[in-house]
């Protein structure tokens, strides 16, 4: 069973954050959009939804992510932002008050943006 994707399949699970209401909601609602715009197809295995991202040549997916998500943040409020989207990865960083956010848009892929 496969079809186009679908905003009820990002359920946002927020781990930590540091940031005004109306800024995580911009960031939250970005990462959704770059999710969508990457997601080609969703399907249902055993029981478990799975989607399916679109990938280029060279495999970048979660690049094109964060840059979508960084350039967006940017835009709407200046330089210095920062994202970091994949299934695996460690971070420590450092960052200006009330700018940051890890979280997660679907299963198994986070995100971690913040402003230095």
């Amino acid at each position: 069973m496969a079809g186009k994707s679908n905003d009820k399949f990002y359920k946002t699970v927020v781990f930590a954050e540091d940031m005004t209401d109306t800024m995580l909601e911009k960031v939250l609602s970005t990462a959704r959009d770059a999710f969508q715009l990457q997601v080609t197809q969703y399907q249902l295995t055993n029981g478990c939804l799975v989607l399916l991202l679109l990938t280029d040549q060279s495999g970048k997916t979660f690049s094109t992510i964060a840059e979508f998500v960084r350039r967006n943040m940017e835009k709407e409020y200046g330089r210095g932002w920062n994202c970091i989207v994949g299934s695996s990865f460690g971070a420590y960083v450092t960052h200006e008050i009330k700018t940051y956010v890890y979280f997660s848009v679907a299963a198994g892929v986070s995100v971690l943006v913040w402003r230095t």
